[in-house]
């Protein structure tokens, strides 16, 4: 079946898909096997590049063009489809406004092809935990759910799956909702509203609009799960069609906001408290998200790679009992770290540990006090905080930045943090 929701019918169509990442391989594949006509561009030219290409080209995709966007040979388009990395400011964008063609995210594409109700998060911090963990409240429901989105996993890799009787679940970023000109959920979720992607969004009033969009097309028939702490949500709900569930109220003093918000989703599907209860206790978290990695040379590690926000490191340093020292640094998306001092100057932190290009902005913001080390490797690192933390202590791997700057992406950065752990575990003496 070639024809979406809308009764467009796709094959045929020429797309240009911009982008390598998951979501543009996969969306390539997808509209390949819709019959379309797919040309890819991607400013890369790695390994890693010209492996997703050879294997595209496999599939008869053979319009791949590597290490620049080159324009001059796209001729003419019927559809863009952008991957979330992609700016506004870049060619293929600025071409496409240019030339009038429609620019739709890798969401909105599977959106038109999905025959089964969606449930959307968004927010600044949580929103893979709360994704995974509505899935799997979902599926000890005995009801058919799949987790998909920006947590990892393309919708449209998992949607020839779905079925009507399939609630997916997705995790949704500001970047994709961008791009967005039909999507709407049943059930849409705002978790929290840091500042984040300052560097994309301009200021933070961009960055709301960007999350609002979520629920731009919700009908009166929709749910919108929103945070009662947030004036700025609150403001925002008051334009909204769809029905308003509040969490964050206090109402339910023992979660922490992100299992309010997936009890609240639970309870619009009629799934019993007792059942949601139980698997919010026996929930493990997820990789590179405050992942305890145990104890090294008398010193607890934790992993928190996902943490590209001050605001998700100052969540983190919440969660780490005693002594703390950080590691912190990566590529500024302009945010601002002077909301990190105060935490930073606590009596309890035994010293920070600076990576990445940011790492001579925050010394300065920091002053140091504590001590600070300055590290070009990862390697560096985690030896320089093993040195700093005093036993019992935490060394605690929570960026605050993006990772591009030193890898791929942040599941990268976490995987190599993991490895020199086991490293050093390797070398205790017992």
């Amino acid at each position: 079946m070639s024809c979406d929701q809308f009764g467009v019918d796709w094959k045929g169509r020429r797309v240009l898909v911009v982008g390598l990442g998951k979501s543009g391989m996969s969306a390539s594949t997808f509209l390949s096997g819709l019959g379309c006509r797919v040309r890819v561009t991607e400013m890369r030219d790695e390994d890693a590049t010209q492996r997703d290409a050879r294997q595209l080209r496999e599939q008869g995709i053979d319009a791949v063009e590597l290490g620049a966007h080159r324009p001059q040979r796209w001729g003419e388009q019927d559809v863009v489809v952008v991957s979330p990395g992609v700016p506004e400011s870049s060619v293929p964008i600025r071409w496409s406004l240019d030339h009038g063609v429609p620019i739709l995210s890798e969401i909105e594409l599977a959106f038109r092809f999905c025959p089964s109700p969606i449930i959307a998060v968004t927010g600044t911090n949580g929103k893979s935990s709360v994704v995974t963990l509505i899935q799997q409240i979902l599926m000890a429901a005995r009801r058919p759910a799949v987790a998909c989105g920006n947590l990892g996993i393309p919708f449209t890799q998992v949607l020839p799956g779905v079925t009507r009787e399939t609630t997916v679940v997705l995790e949704v970023s500001s970047f994709q909702l961008m791009w967005c000109d039909q999507f709407h959920p049943a059930i849409g979720v705002l978790l929290n509203l840091g500042s984040n992607h300052l560097d994309r969004h301009h200021d933070r009033a961009g960055y709301l609009a960007a999350k609002a969009r979520l629920f731009a097309r919700q009908t009166p028939q929709d749910a919108a799960v929103l945070n009662a702490r947030s004036p700025e949500v609150v403001a925002m709900a008051r334009l909204l069609q769809s029905r308003c569930v509040w969490f964050g109220d206090s109402s339910w003093p023992l979660f922490p906001e992100a299992w309010e918000a997936a009890l609240a989703v639970a309870r619009l599907l009629d799934i019993p408290d007792p059942l949601t209860n139980q698997m919010m206790r026996e929930f493990r978290g997820l990789e590179h998200r405050l992942e305890h990695l145990g104890m090294v040379q008398g010193v607890y590690v934790i992993n928190d790679s996902k943490s590209t926000t001050p605001d998700s490191l100052l969540y983190a340093l919440t969660r780490c009992r005693g002594g703390v020292v950080p590691i912190l640094g990566g590529r500024n998306k302009g945010m601002d770290f002077s909301v990190l001092k105060g935490a930073l100057h606590e009596a309890r932190i035994h010293g920070v540990v600076l990576i990445g290009e940011s790492r001579q902005h925050l010394r300065a913001l920091f002053n140091g006090t504590p001590p600070i080390c300055e590290c070009g490797s990862l390697d560096e690192a985690v030896q320089a905080a093993m040195a700093l933390a005093h036993p019992g202590d935490t060394v605690l791997f929570s960026p605050a930045c993006a990772s591009f700057d030193m890898f791929r992406n942040f599941e990268e950065r976490g995987r190599i943090f993991k490895q020199l752990v086991v490293e050093k575990k390797g070398t205790q003496t017992n």
